[in-house]
């Protein structure tokens, strides 16, 4: 069974903020593509839990994120909660794989009930 190359992370406003920077360390020190999203509520965490402010645009979240954690060009992409153009919004074109970490239970709520109303549930939506 071969790695999965392309990895769909959104991180939402639950607690646990490190895990979900962690994987995302983690993923891209793997080689791993990341399409990375994320929740006005994860911007908030972020910044309670980790001291990090997470941009609101996705341009300059790629550019910070990717000098945290040492991305390669092209090997970062976050996409804004409303782009519905992104690739992570395409049947067509899912990752290999996806995961919400932290997950909120409205989140899961949602995902779970088949309601797809921001990127993060439509990338989910995707996915299954």
């Amino acid at each position: 069974m071969r790695s999965p190359d392309t990895i769909t992370l959104a991180l939402t406003g639950a607690s646990g903020m490190p895990y979900g920077l962690r994987l995302l360390e983690c993923l891209l020190r793997a080689d791993r593509r990341v399409f990375l999203l994320y929740s006005p509520a994860a911007q908030i965490v972020a910044r309670q839990e980790c001291g990090l402010v997470l941009p609101a645009q996705p341009r300059e979240a790629t550019r910070l994120l990717g000098e945290r954690y040492g991305a390669r060009d092209g090997q970062l992409a976050v996409f804004g909660r409303e782009d519905w153009m992104a690739p992570v919004a395409s049947g067509s074109n899912p990752a290999d794989a996806m995961a919400i970490c932290p997950c909120t239970m409205g989140t899961l709520a949602a995902i779970a009930h088949g309601l797809a109303d921001n990127l993060i549930e439509r990338a989910a939506d995707v996915m299954l």
